[in-house]
């Protein structure tokens, strides 16, 4: 239908008197919004749209407020967040006192040698500045195993879980791990690096009510994307992108579908190379073969993405592929990859060619050199409308830049990273990294599409908070990363709807206030247009709807 067809059908709900922020080709702002059941039907300025009611119509007063699109989070990991939320949701919790606090009450209520397990901590987000450690958490969890997860390589156990897992002075550090240890004892702290966390969670009892996904039923997975849905749209999420499932997963989410309990809208992205430490390859070199399906596959509530690869590490973790050097050095050995490199190459091609996109996860310069020029040569060879995505993408070379543009490749990059782990920088990268770091003025001058996202559980799944990291370039303790790379509300406003929709395929129903689009929307509790930048993180959601239908009212 066109415009003016929209527009002939009876609104059967209307918003007036407010800024609707319609996110079109020309970032058009009007007053009023009509709906018509789930999709949206007319814009524009009040007399108009509330000409259009009939007897029946609901109006809604914005009073002023701003209406944007639905929010897409188009890269997290809502089952874990979900894991998490049951048990012990670590991000934003002020000091490392809080977290003992919180991790004491926890346990208070589970039975005598009950784990615990909780996630999404970084040590920049603590007034101490510095890593929990076992002796912290000991005091109040002498009988009960606790594991924290950092939020990305790192975990803390304290000395009842160490105990269990036969974890001592004398335990000799695994392949491709390490066992931090007081270099005056050599006893452990509790902090276990990359394969030394397996030691704990080899040991730890199956079950989402352990605090563990392992050896989880489809139903526990189930359980525990509704309740991390359940706290996405209290935050205007209303579309996200589960990033790496498995079989267990896509059949709980198809389980929830099928029901009519899928209250987000759901990208699914398989996991492929290198995105788990240990993979079945064969299952792996099976999986586009066989499977037969491609991206797009689904309808407007669920639906497969690309396929989930990373390339390295983390860079707070130090494990991040690049050709500069960290302040004080970088560690000895060199950076563990998670995939063949000499493979990439037509790894990326034979998805390209059987309609897949691929998302690949790479944090320094040399990973994402090696990952766009992939993605370019598979386009080069075969120009079909692939939206590759090159996940995090901290520092992109000028050559980098010139490709993404070229071949339409998508920055998926997560400004709550700069809110969460900034405050730590300067301890660890040169002046100039710092400014460079997440350059998304960089990326929107140069022609690159740029969606935003979370990747929660490694940060926190608020949107508020990556729009004022991209506008401001501030840490949650207030540490600055420059001006230059900052970009504009608007801006910023895109990547985090029409461009995500973009990137999923999804753009031609949804990411933005036009009339045919679905009625996936969201009313804040201020004016975007009204409010200074250092008040951006605080916004919250009065409204979110999604599919015409009001899924969260505060």
């Amino acid at each position: 239908m066109t415009r003016n067809q929209w527009s002939m059908l009876t609104p059967s709900m209307i918003f007036h008197n407010g800024c609707v922020h319609t996110v079109d080709p020309h970032d058009t702002i009007v007053e009023a919004l009509a709906i018509s059941n789930n999709r949206i039907i007319a814009t524009g300025m009040n007399e108009e749209i509330l000409a259009m009611a009939a007897d029946h119509t609901k109006r809604i007063d914005l009073g002023g407020r701003s209406l944007i699109p639905g929010i897409l989070d188009t890269h997290a990991h809502a089952v874990e967040v979900g894991l998490f939320l049951k048990n012990l949701f670590c991000n934003g919790i002020p000091s490392i006192k809080d977290l003992v606090d919180a991790v004491a009450e926890k346990v208070a209520v589970l039975p005598k040698g009950a784990w615990l397990q909780g996630g999404c901590w970084i040590e920049t987000q603590f007034s101490e500045n510095r890593m929990p450690t076992r002796w912290d958490l000991d005091p109040v969890s002498p009988e009960h195993p606790v594991v924290i997860e950092r939020i990305f390589s790192t975990c803390v156990a304290n000395s009842c879980a160490l105990h269990l897992a036969g974890i001592n002075k004398n335990t000799p550090d695994p392949a491709g791990g390490t066992i931090e240890r007081n270099p005056k004892t050599g006893e452990p702290t509790g902090i276990l690096h990359r394969s030394a966390k397996a030691l704990v969670r080899n040991i730890m009892p199956t079950g989402t009510d352990t605090g563990s996904l392992a050896g989880s039923s489809v139903a526990e997975i189930r359980a525990l994307a509704q309740t991390a849905m359940q706290a996405f749209v209290s935050y205007g999420i209303t579309g996200t992108l589960e990033a790496g499932v498995g079989p267990d997963m896509c059949r709980a989410y198809h389980d929830m579908h099928k029901s009519g309990d899928l209250l987000v809208r759901t990208s699914l992205m398989p996991n492929w190379y290198g995105f788990t430490i240990t993979q079945n390859m064969d299952q792996m070199d099976r999986l586009i073969g066989e499977m037969g399906f491609y991206t797009g596959f689904g309808d407007e509530w669920l639906r497969l993405s690309g396929l989930k690869m990373a390339i390295d590490g983390g860079l707070t973790s130090k494990t991040a592929l690049k050709s500069w050097a960290y302040l004080g050095g970088d560690p000895p050995g060199q950076v563990p990859l998670r995939l063949d490199l000499d493979r990439l190459d037509d790894w990326v091609k034979s998805a390209h060619d059987a309609g897949w996109s691929v998302g690949i996860h790479v944090m320094g310069d040399i990973a994402i050199e090696k990952a766009v020029n992939a993605m370019y040569q598979a386009h080069t060879a075969n120009p079909a409308d692939r939206r590759h995505q090159v996940i995090h993408a901290y520092y992109p070379s000028a050559d980098s830049l010139a490709k993404m543009k070229e071949a339409k490749l998508v920055a998926a990059v997560q400004p709550a990273f700069i809110y969460g782990e900034a405050d730590g920088y300067p301890n660890l990268l040169p002046e100039d990294k710092q400014e460079s770091f997440l350059p998304l003025r960089t990326y929107l001058d140069a022609g690159v599409i740029v969606a935003s996202s979370s990747d929660t559980p490694s940060a926190h799944f608020n949107p508020f908070w990556g729009l004022y990291a991209a506008v401001t370039r501030r840490g949650m303790q207030g540490h600055q990363l420059g001006t230059r790379e900052a970009i504009t509300v608007t801006e910023m406003l895109r990547t985090m709807t029409i461009n995500g929709a973009y990137m999923t395929e999804d753009d031609h129903f949804k990411g933005s206030l036009e009339p045919g689009k679905v009625a996936d929307l969201v009313m804040l509790d201020r004016n975007l247009n009204k409010i200074p930048d250092e008040s951006l993180k605080d916004i919250t959601v009065e409204k979110t709807m999604i599919d015409g239908r009001f899924v969260y009212e505060k």
